[in-house]
């Protein structure tokens, strides 16, 4: 019996009151690692909040310190156009440490929504005058904050002072991309953000911006620059003037953007030639024709005179008709004076005379009646505008260096058949009657208003 317990009882019990001992120091031990733990953990969770709150307030400590340099730099009248007046390198540098500090803070995960806020204004806040002195780096920011934070109320007046100063920015952008100051810039999203501008924000800056834009772009010296520009803009501003009852812009856009719009387009090409005979459009039919708005005063004109005779010799006999429009309307420009000039000036180490058609715009002016000059708003010179055989515009200012090929690129393309051609006709005529009816209706409104 002795033996018995020694042997099977007791090994069970010390083993069972080890495993108990055991036990019971593996729970001292966990609870004393975490208290370990704690000692360590929590001061240092309470360092590192009160470190942020460190680091939070040195950065809002920089926001207070150069805001009010910035905000008397935004007082002084910088912004009426790029390059004007350029401020300090204290308020830029200014500037740019309020900048950073906020975009510091925005990445902090556990600040409140109304420190937030208050860190986005100063941020907006200096963005505007940032991106008048560095227009690459700063300008597309303030345009990417805008949109983001667009329909918050908490930053609605800001955003509305902002967005003007985009726009005073874009449309000097748009006229001169490129350079060291610029940047590009899309001019149909920013003609779309100033139609809208103005019509939520009635009587304020955006309608003047409008006006200036259009101007701007109307001093564009590269006429084919300019038409570019005037194609984007006119079927959103057109609307916009008319609804405005701005009269003399709307008709004034509408004369540039007949002539802008022409590529793809036919081009009405009436008058009288020298001998006060009305032109003939079927003289044009299935010719390839290059239109020459050009005077005997203008310089430019008989410069490339020389080159067009060249292009007339080589390829009239393939189908290519050269008419001239000599654009005066009064003056020293009179009839008999173009005939002399005609008859007398030669031209090219061959001096040889103009051998195509010139029609004379004094003539219909003298009748009262409207001239193609007019029509089209060409109010400079030379102006060269090359139409295909359908009778649609082909390319509005071709380069003298290319025009060679797209003229026998234009003789050389595939001639209808009789039905196509018929099929070609109908549908310029239609798109005639609708460009004519289009314009007349805008006329109309313009009238009413």
């Amino acid at each position: 019996m002795v033996r018995l317990y020694y042997d099977e009882i007791l090994p069970d019990l010390f083993w069972y009151k080890s495993f108990l001992f055991f036990l019971n120091m593996k729970r001292f031990f966990i609870l004393f690692i975490i208290l370990i733990l704690g000692l360590f953990f929590v001061p240092a969770v309470l360092f590192a909040e009160a470190d942020e709150k460190k680091r939070l307030e040195e950065l809002q400590q920089i926001v207070d310190k150069n805001v009010g340099i910035v905000d008397k730099s935004m007082k002084l009248e910088l912004f009426q156009d790029l390059g004007k007046k350029r401020l300090s390198k204290e308020n830029v540098d200014a500037a740019k440490a309020v900048y950073e500090a906020t975009e510091k803070i925005l990445v902090e995960k556990n600040i409140s929504e109304e420190f937030r806020i208050w860190t986005l204004k100063r941020k907006i806040f200096v963005l505007i005058l940032l991106a008048y002195e560095e227009i690459p780096r700063y300008f597309p920011r303030l345009v990417a904050i805008i949109d983001e934070l667009d329909g918050q109320k908490d930053f609605e007046s800001l955003l509305r002072e902002a967005e003007q100063h985009v726009l005073r920015i874009g449309s000097v952008l748009a006229i001169s991309p490129g350079g060291d100051r610029r940047v590009t810039i899309d001019l149909k999203s920013l003609a779309d953000r100033m139609i809208l501008f103005a019509k939520e924000n009635p009587g304020s800056e955006a309608d003047i911006l409008i006006e200036q834009l259009f101007f701007r772009i109307n001093q564009i010296p590269q006429l084919s620059l300019r038409d570019k520009r005037i194609a984007v803009i006119a079927p959103i501003f057109i609307p916009y003037f008319i609804e405005s009852n701005r009269k003399v812009a709307a008709q004034s856009l509408i004369i540039d953007a007949r002539r802008a719009l022409l590529p793809g387009h036919p081009m009405l090409v009436a008058g009288f030639d020298l001998e006060g005979k009305p032109f003939n459009p079927a003289l044009l039919k299935d010719k390839v024709v290059l239109i020459q708005f050009w005077g005997t005063w203008c310089a430019p004109c008989k410069e490339e005179i020389p080159n067009l005779i060249d292009l007339y010799e080589k390829y009239h006999s393939r189908g290519f008709e050269i008419i001239g429009i000599n654009t005066a309307v009064k003056g020293d420009e009179r009839v008999e004076k173009v005939k002399q000039f005609l008859a007398t000036t030669t031209f090219g180490s061959k001096r040889k005379t103009i051998p195509w058609l010139v029609l004379h715009e004094g003539i219909a002016a003298s009748q009262n009646k409207n001239t193609i000059t007019k029509y089209y708003g060409i109010n400079e010179l030379p102006v060269l505008i090359l139409i295909a055989r359908n009778g649609l515009v082909l390319k509005l200012h071709p380069m003298p260096s290319t025009l060679d090929a797209e003229i026998n690129m234009a003789l050389n393309a595939v001639e209808l058949t009789p039905e196509e051609q018929l099929k070609a006709d109908t549908a310029r005529q239609q798109q005639e009657a609708k460009i004519d009816q289009e314009i007349q209706e805008q006329l109309k409104l313009i009238e009413k208003k």
